[in-house]
């Protein structure tokens, strides 16, 4: 939200006097799954960028015209023979730089190659030069996928023909360096959830029998293609395992990509289903090509676009016609989350004034992650509006928390409801204050 906002910090007051004889009461019509909706921190991802390239900015565009909020940048490979440069790194920090003002945040995960990994000695001397900098622009992260370890940074050496880790002391070692050098709220993922449980000193011949939760999260980079996601899970239990996951992403940030047709849980109706299931936040839009096809041909694309992640709606919102200038007034309102995920990540909520062009914004107690995949809620809120006279527009505005992309209306959140949206606000009607 731009133009100048004041945020006031004011107390959310009892309401005095009798009930308002005179309501307003707003009932949008919900945005159809057919229309994009793009939102922050959700959605199909794309993968056309290299950290390391100093003329990413072409590519930065594509991605972001093409209506995604979040990049994996697949290109970036580690060199595991030597140290980064200085250029490299500067090129780096400037690649962050253009991502944030192309409203993008980052899947991050760093690897060596297709073929295994480096020297461990490599590895640490890379942690070192890269985590400060991760650590810098951790509001641009998304999710920082463990990596490092194996082929492809998914931690096993499955066929793998250069030097190679996939042994537990080693990934453990990673996992005390990441969660100790990155910031507590950025949740690190792993593919194997048996490293996890092993890594929090539980066994792992079975499944926890609930959540664990913490900072410790999940991807899958080969979801649905096997009983056991081509060895995601144990072979001994993987239906356990997986129900373990899945209950496990209900808070933590989850996603990845298919990497083959396993019909009949590859199937569109039955892929959303485990979707639903599986509280499924982000997902390659670029892989597994005959998996995305036969969704495309079966309708089924269109609703993964919709529902991956949160998409909250607007059902009703209700405030008088009329309040005293600076007067605590109530407002109603009612939500409906129809995604496959719950928001995973807090962010502050306001009600926004809108007086002559001039925004003036209050705190609600208002938190999005307590709606769940397919619930309605609804709040009474009791707001003191700012000292203004006359007839002001009451929108909601769902900013990211970080500071420096708080004014950006790229990282708000857009209510997948008929309101306006501009400069971030969903817009609701008219309040008389006098």
């Amino acid at each position: 939200m731009r133009r100048g906002v004041a945020l006031l910090i004011l107390a959310l007051l009892s309401a005095c006097g009798a009930e308002p004889s005179r309501w307003v009461t707003h009932t949008p019509a919900p945005l159809p799954l057919t229309e994009p909706l793009k939102n922050p921190e959700r959605g199909f991802y794309l993968t056309g960028f290299d950290l390391f390239d100093p003329e990413a900015d072409a590519a930065l565009d594509e991605i972001a015209a093409a209506g995604a909020t979040l990049v994996y940048p697949y290109g970036t490979w580690l060199p595991r023979d030597r140290a980064l440069t200085a250029a490299e790194l500067e090129t780096l920090k400037a690649n962050l730089y253009r991502l944030r003002n192309h409203g993008l945040k980052l899947i991050l995960r760093f690897r060596y190659g297709e073929d295994g990994d480096a020297d461990l000695a490599i590895i640490e001397r890379h942690l070192g030069q890269l985590l400060p900098v991760v650590r810098e622009n951790a509001d641009l992260v998304y999710v920082f996928q463990a990596g490092f370890l194996g082929r492809w940074g998914e931690w096993h050496c499955w066929r793998a023909t250069a030097i190679c880790h996939d042994d537990a002391e080693t990934k453990a070692w990673l996992l005390d360096q990441l969660l100790k050098e990155l910031p507590p709220e950025l949740p690190i993922a792993v593919r194997y959830p048996a490293a996890k449980v092993r890594y929090l000193g539980l066994p792992t011949d079975h499944p926890p029998k609930r959540p664990l939760f913490g900072r410790i999260a999940h991807h899958n980079d080969c979801w649905l293609a096997s009983e056991t996601d081509n060895g995601t899970y144990p072979e001994q239990g993987a239906a356990a395992w997986r129900a373990f996951v899945y209950a496990e992403n209900d808070r933590l940030p989850y996603g990845g990509e298919t990497c083959a047709k396993n019909p009949p849980r590859t199937d569109g109706a039955q892929a959303l289903a485990e979707a639903a299931a599986a509280h499924l936040d982000y997902l390659n839009r670029e892989y597994h090509e005959g998996v995305l096809k036969a969704w495309k041909k079966d309708g089924a694309y269109d609703a993964f676009a919709a529902r991956l992640g949160y998409r909250i709606g607007l059902v009703r919102a209700r405030w008088p016609e009329e309040a005293p200038a600076g007067r605590a007034f109530v407002l109603e309102l009612t939500l409906k989350n129809t995604g496959f995920a719950r928001l995973k990540r807090k962010r502050p909520a306001y009600l926004v004034f809108d007086w002559c062009d001039e925004l003036q914004a209050v705190p609600l107690p208002l938190d999005l992650t307590e709606l769940g995949p397919g619930e309605t809620r609804s709040w009474r809120l009791e707001v003191t509006p700012p000292g203004l006279d006359g007839v002001v527009r009451l929108g909601l505005w769902f900013p990211d928390p970080s500071p420096r992309l708080k004014d950006d209306p790229r990282y708000a959140i857009r209510l997948a409801s008929r309101l306006d949206f501009v400069e971030g606000v969903n817009w609701l009607g008219d309040l008389e204050l006098r």
